[in-house]
């Protein structure tokens, strides 16, 4: 929405740190928190359909990843898109062995999470600096999904009334993705529901 470049800011931070840049771009197509990003393990946390536990007619890709987020709640997120597909390939590619997680090793998690930190007002992705934070990256991820599944931009983003069987069914994936059980939750991140008017506000 600030008109941030995020391939060309992730590639300026990879040259600067491979492993905070992988995190960001984690945070881009997964929607994964701050921390969730840090924690992840590129092996042990992506897994064929099959061991997900999930109904058969839920399923949309060949492979999951899990994710424990607040409260140790576990959420399912299918590897649908090339991008997805390609944050995975690049963590992979950086971890030095099949447990590992995306933090230095050498780091303890809160060291790990103050050097993300660190990187992100480094390249200038603060709320001061550029208007946006690291947190946006996620917030756009659940924008997107919104409007690829609503066919309209989230309220937050300016879009028009949708139905609201339409509506409903978009903000409940978005809470899903983010690891919110309510519905109502997705609000934080796309806006609340647009206004419906009568027949009688369109002169009908």
């Amino acid at each position: 929405a600030q008109g941030l470049d995020v391939e060309a800011k992730l590639a300026e931070v990879s040259a600067f740190d491979p492993r905070i840049a992988a995190s960001m771009r984690l945070m881009h197509t997964l929607g994964l928190r701050r921390k969730e990003s840090v924690m992840f393990r590129p092996f042990e946390h992506v897994v064929p359909f099959a061991h997900t536990g999930l109904p058969d007619e839920s399923r949309k890709a060949d492979e999951y990843v899990w994710v424990k987020g607040k409260g140790g709640r576990v959420r399912w997120l299918p590897l649908e898109t090339p991008e997805q597909r390609a944050a995975v390939a690049i963590a992979r590619s950086l971890t030095t062995s099949r447990d590992a997680h995306m933090g230095d090793p050498a780091r303890s998690l809160e060291r790990n999470l103050r050097r993300l930190d660190y990187t992100l007002e480094k390249f200038g992705i603060t709320r001061r600096q550029a208007g946006v934070t690291g947190h946006g990256l996620r917030h756009g991820n659940l924008n997107e999904l919104y409007e690829s599944l609503s066919g309209n931009p989230s309220p937050v983003r300016g879009g028009a009334v949708v139905p609201v069987d339409v509506d409903r069914a978009a903000r409940l994936a978005v809470a899903e993705r983010a690891g919110h059980s309510r519905m109502r939750a997705s609000g934080a991140y796309i806006g609340a529901a647009l206004p419906r008017r009568s027949p009688s506000d369109t002169g009908k």
